[in-house]
C-alpha cells in the first residue's frame, strides 16, 4: 500500500524512481526492489516522505 502511494506521489511530482534514489542517496535498484516488495521500515517510510516533502502519518484502526 505504501509503495502505491509513493508511486502516485512520484507521478504527481513528475519524478522517476531514479530521482527518489538520488534523493535518498541509494541505488535505483534498491528503491525499485523496495517498491516491488512494498516492505518498508518506519525509518525508510520517514526518509522517503521527507525526501518528497511529505508528512508521514501512521495510524492503526
Amino acid at each position: 500500500m505504501f509503495a502505491k502511494m509513493i508511486k502516485h506521489q512520484l507521478v504527481d511530482k513528475d519524478l522517476k524512481v531514479s530521482d527518489l534514489a538520488r534523493l535518498l542517496n541509494t541505488s535505483d535498484q534498491n528503491i525499485s526492489q523496495k517498491l516491488k516488495r512494498d516492505n518498508f521500515s518506519e525509518k525508510e517510510m520517514t526518509d522517503i516522505a521527507r525526501a518528497l516533502n511529505l508528512t508521514l502519518k501512521i495510524t492503526l484502526e
